[in-house]
């Protein structure tokens, strides 16, 4: 007994299995093509970020060094104003010199804080780019899945529905045999 005598309309069925898995064939290829596309982008993204991050510690780095070396100019000169000056004028540059250094110590500070910050983004998107690394990995399980059961359905569904077309078919010119033989 042939499928297609029970159900007459079952070419739609081996159809609609055939372009199911033409579908599920090029699904398997495309997204996991994709996925890794944007996280390969992600991963460069990140490279960027840190190098110009290790830009901004050299950076920092030569601030604190040349803050360093200020701090012993400050000091040097902070001690000649006091030996060489009276107290009121003294008082005044010793104000002055302070300021100035401050100036340059808070804003030191703030880019060393600032780079902290960067540097938790940059682990959060180091993270972030790993658990991408292993969905795509677990997909690929899927992709396989995917291309095994798509080319089944393809073969089976092309397969079958070229059967039931070629049935079909004969049914036809057998009716239009019979139909002739009765005039």
């Amino acid at each position: 007994m042939d499928i297609s005598s029970i159900f007459p309309s079952s070419d739609n069925l081996y159809k609609f299995l055939f372009m199911g898995g033409v579908f599920m064939v090029v699904f398997s290829f495309i997204y996991p093509l994709e996925k890794k596309q944007k996280i390969e982008l992600e991963i460069n993204l990140y490279n960027k970020q840190i190098t110009l991050l290790n830009e901004e510690v050299k950076s920092l780095n030569k601030e604190v060094e040349n803050l360093k070396i200020k701090s012993k100019e400050t000091i040097k000169t902070l001690e000649n104003i006091k030996s060489n000056k009276d107290s009121a004028t003294a008082s005044r540059e010793i104000r002055e010199i302070q300021e100035t250094y401050n100036k340059v110590f808070y804003a030191t500070k703030a880019k060393e804080n600032e780079i902290i910050t960067k540097d938790i983004i940059l682990k959060y998107e180091k993270s972030k780019i790993a658990l991408l690394e292993n969905h795509i990995n677990s997909f690929s399980i899927f992709r396989w899945l995917f291309l095994i059961i798509g080319t089944t359905f393809t073969i089976f569904g092309l397969w079958n529905w070229n059967k039931s077309t070629l049935i079909y078919t004969e049914m036809q010119r057998l009716e239009l045999e019979k139909k002739r033989g009765l005039r």
